[in-house]
């Protein structure tokens, strides 16, 4: 329906290209770059989950939590916190940039459709 042109504006033109040239890279570099461009109190509060519940399994199952019950429930509880620590981090880092196209895009068809 809508056809997006290529502007002659180097600022938007400069971040179409890298993002164009962003899609078929994988590596450390495009990580690092969502990483930078998401929220970091949710990324650091989705490692502190993940590392907080890992250690609680981890002192559960080497006995160091010592009547057998509450290290049941620990470990239950350390379990559900690491997960739910990777479903944060998993949201966070997927869902990073997704209102920017959204909100690029509809600009691009305000401006088109202005001209």
């Amino acid at each position: 329906m809508f056809e997006e042109e290529e502007h002659k504006d180097p600022i938007v033109s400069d971040d179409l290209s890298q993002s164009k040239g962003n899609k078929n890279s994988f590596g450390i570099s495009v990580f690092m770059e969502r990483i930078h461009s998401i929220n970091g109190l949710h990324f650091l509060s989705a490692i502190s989950q993940i590392f907080l519940g890992t250690s609680v399994v981890a002192l559960s199952l080497l006995n160091s939590i010592e009547p057998l019950w509450l290290a049941t429930i620990m470990t239950v509880f350390g379990s559900i916190t690491t997960m739910l620590g990777l479903y944060l981090m998993y949201r966070t880092i997927v869902h990073a940039g997704t209102f920017d196209t959204l909100l690029h895009k509809a600009i691009k068809r305000v401006v088109s459709s202005q001209n």
